[in-house]
């Protein structure tokens, strides 16, 4: 029997569809009409060991003096759900009986490393077979069974898997234990190897801000009669007072030597998006989280009208299928004008050697119908990015007038569209150059004009991805800046987004407008630390992909990781153990006992929720959880009964605005307020 291992039930049930051309559905699994079967897990089904359970000491009702610990090859257990130990039982049967077994989890490091936990922990041994999948679509779907390779040509991706999970559990835990004791905090103060830096960065960013001081300088300048600026040309960084720039100013009378310079510029097409660049772009256009674009991808990969998101690349591998998606897509009077023409895709976007695990978001031959709201916005971005790359470059004239005036010299410049190319499709429209018509008789009297120095601006999640991503900038090693980049920066293009989430979670930063902002008891963590310290240093993150990426490619053994790892946790307690700083920082209140884990339930702006979060709990009350019923925030007192798995009567208002009562309680399962039975 050949079985398919699936990360999620409806890719089980798409598979089953695509390959065996129709199923019949199953307890636990989907069974095809040619005999093959294909089952799922919920994302993970398996977890490691946490220490405690191994040994009490490394817990937090242990002696202090056992940290740091460390252990290797940490041992696996079924997540403590009812469910979840179902569907793990139901895989193993299956992986007893089949003959061959596909994985079909998602295509990537933690896809792997969710069948791989399964397949080690079940302790079945049978011949393993890769499906890669890059788009849900039919033919997508069959392209990758078709070209199935030999699980052993993924070894390397399931064990650095393996040690990413154990490195950041083991980093984390020791990290946060440490500091959150010694400092006497009453709160878990958690750190993180991803986490940290990137806390780090909005934290310097804000007292960068704070400790600004402004230099108010001054310019002189002079307007044609179409608006354009000529300015005083200076030499970078010489900033002139207000007595200086009126000493120039009355020097100045005699112009002379205009001369106007122009260049045509060819601008390409924008890259393709990664899903780094795709947040970017909608939190910069749209205002979205990164989360959001992230969540609302996924809807469209799983409807098939996207290519697969958790993407670090901006190219596709090759551009042969290119044509019959375009066929599929012929109605659209962009796709007409692109086969009509005979365009390409613009070649530099076409490069297998920067394709890794997937290739760039594109649209797939599924043509999208009946979408709306949040996924037709998203998909139209996407797919405009994409067809855009098949059209002309524009072309842009580049105008410089420069006079002089005596000894001074006065530049104006301006950008004109000559040629649309590929910028019709966001709209532009062609532009006239002005400045490259006049003459110094139209240019009119001087004027002084204030400036000030800006301080930098507030992140926001646009630009904090980008500094994620390009984090090498802010070390000063040259070797250091080589190695972050060659590892993309800090986070990857799948974890970014939840690791700012974890951080307004957690009460480090907030959310005001679109900005990021830290927040007291973010500052005090960083601020605890001295600024070589090597746990919120970019270097670590750096290291340890450098060190995921050669077990991936099998460069190095699990020993050596297992080595370097154990020296840098001794490295980091002993930093931890010799700089931490008692800390004021206020004891949260507590609302509730947690209905899952039994931790503590805390509150942030937006909920309740439990202070086990970064051992894996994640239960979140909701404060609009009964907005859509007219209830516009839950109270703290209503809070602690929900969560204590209390009925409550609340009252709400109908869409007609009228008041009722009725009885509500909380799901812990499903993480939300309902109506009681």
């Amino acid at each position: 029997m050949e079985l398919f291992v699936c990360e999620k039930p409806y890719v089980a049930r798409e598979l089953a569809t695509a390959i065996s051309k129709g199923y019949e559905s199953k307890e636990g699994y989907c069974e095809g009409k040619d005999g093959k079967i294909y089952t799922y897990a919920f994302g993970h089904l398996v977890s490691c060991v946490m220490p405690e359970e191994i040994n009490r000491e490394w817990g937090w009702k242990g002696d202090i003096s056992s940290l740091p610990f460390f252990i290797q090859d940490i041992p696996l257990k079924v997540i403590d759900d009812p469910g979840i130990k179902k569907q793990y039982n139901t895989i193993v049967k299956l992986m007893k009986e089949a003959s061959i077994i596909y994985i079909a989890t998602d295509a990537g490091r933690e896809g792997e490393h969710i069948f791989r936990k399964i397949y080690e922990l079940s302790g079945v041994k049978k011949p393993l077979k890769r499906l890669w999948i890059q788009d849900m679509t039919n033919e997508g779907i069959n392209k990758a069974f078709k070209n199935s390779k030999d699980g052993k040509m993924y070894e390397g991706l399931a064990l650095a898997g393996k040690l990413r999970e154990e490195s950041d559990l083991l980093v984390g835990l020791n990290a946060t234990q440490l500091v959150t004791r010694l400092s006497g905090s009453s709160n878990v103060l958690s750190f993180g190897r991803v986490q940290t830096p990137t806390l780090s960065m909005v934290v310097n960013r804000d007292k960068q801000i704070e400790n600004f001081s402004k230099t108010v300088h001054y310019s002189i300048c002079a307007k044609d009669k179409y608006g354009s600026k000529f300015e005083l040309v200076l030499d970078k960084d010489n900033y002139l007072t207000k007595q200086q720039a009126e000493y120039i100013k009355n020097l100045l009378g005699n112009r002379t030597n205009l001369n106007v310079s122009t260049q045509n510029k060819k601008e390409k097409p924008e890259k393709l998006f990664d899903l780094t660049e795709l947040q970017k772009f909608m939190n910069e256009k749209y205002k979205w989280s990164a989360d959001k674009t992230l969540n609302i991808t996924q809807k469209l990969y799983e409807k098939k009208y996207v290519t697969y998101p958790r993407t670090s690349s901006q190219y596709i591998a090759n551009d042969s299928e290119l044509p019959q998606l375009l066929q599929k897509h012929s109605s659209h009077e962009w796709v007409k004008t692109i086969i009509d023409n005979g365009y390409d895709i613009e070649k530099s976007f076409v490069n297998p050697e920067k394709v890794t695990d997937h290739e760039a978001i594109i649209i797939t031959s599924k043509v999208a119908e009946n979408i709306s709201g949040d996924e037709k916005t998203l998909y139209e971005v996407i797919f405009t990015r994409f067809i855009a790359a098949f059209y002309p470059p524009a072309i842009k004239e580049e105008v410089t007038a420069i006079f002089n005036d005596g000894e001074y010299k006065f530049q104006a410049k301006e950008t004109a569209l000559i040629e649309l190319g590929w910028r019709l499709l966001i709209g532009d429209e062609l532009q006239e150059s002005t400045l490259k018509n006049i003459g110094l008789r139209d240019v009119g009297e001087y004027f002084i004009v204030e400036k000030e120095t800006k301080p930098p601006k507030r992140y926001t999640e646009a630009t904090l991805l980008h500094d994620m991503k390009h984090a090498g900038k802010f070390l000063d090693d040259a070797e250091d800046r080589k190695l972050l980049k060659s590892v993309e920066g800090i986070g990857t293009v799948a974890t970014r987004a939840s690791i700012i989430e974890t951080l307004v979670k957690r009460g480090y930063i907030e959310k005001k407008g679109n900005n990021l902002i830290s927040t007291p008891l973010g500052r005090e963590i960083i601020g605890m630390m001295p600024d070589s310290f090597s746990l919120y240093s970019v270097k670590l993150t750096a290291f340890f992909e450098t060190l995921l990426s050669e077990i991936e490619r099998g460069e190095i053994n699990k020993q050596v990781f297992y080595n370097e790892l154990e020296g840098l946790i001794k490295t980091i307690s002993s930093e931890i153990r010799s700089h931490t700083k008692k800390v004021s920082v206020p004891t949260k209140e507590v609302i509730a006992l947690c209905p899952k884990c039994g931790k503590e339930m805390y509150e942030n702006t937006k909920s309740y929720y439990c202070s086990g979060y970064s051992e894996g709990c994640k239960v979140s009350l909701w404060k609009n959880g009964l907005e859509k019923l007219g209830k516009k925030t839950i109270t703290k007192k209503e809070a602690n009964k929900l969560l204590s798995g209390k009925v409550i009567s609340v009252k709400l208002k109908s869409k007609a605005g009228n008041p009722y009562s009725k009885n509500v309680i909380f799901n812990k399962e499903k993480g939300w307020v309902e109506f009681a039975k």
